[in-house]
């Protein structure tokens, strides 16, 4: 199990499989040979550009929940992403409230309607 898979997308390579001893070993070599600034730039490459201010992340450490925070940060209110996502005031009070889980197809719904990723509010 040493070899190396290729996932092919129509007829280009697309992605290649290696066992994670050597994707380690690999990793590992290339950042040796990484200048700090090759290193900082590699990171603003994969930068999106979204900052988050100190007593944001501070809530969301607390373990407050992540819908109201991002919801509060980007000024909307309960209403309004209950309105662009089709559910009740309640539904969303229940939720920050953590009394109710969403589906995951309601949740991808208020990422969007927050502009995030589905993942900022798991």
């Amino acid at each position: 199990m040493s070899e190396t898979q290729i996932i092919y997308d129509g007829k280009r390579p697309a992605f290649a499989v290696v066992p994670y001893a050597q994707w380690v070993d690999l990793r590992r070599r290339a950042e040796a040979t990484m200048t700090d600034e090759d290193l900082f730039d590699a990171a603003r490459a994969e930068d999106d550009g979204e900052r988050l201010p100190h007593n944001m992340v501070k809530r969301l450490v607390d373990g407050e929940p992540p819908l109201k925070v991002f919801r509060e940060h980007r000024d909307i209110t309960q209403e309004a992403l209950a309105t662009a996502t089709g559910v009740s005031i309640g539904y969303v009070s229940q939720i920050e409230r953590g009394t109710r889980r969403p589906s995951k197809k309601t949740l991808a719904a208020f990422a969007m309607a927050l502009n995030l990723d589905t993942e900022d509010l798991a």
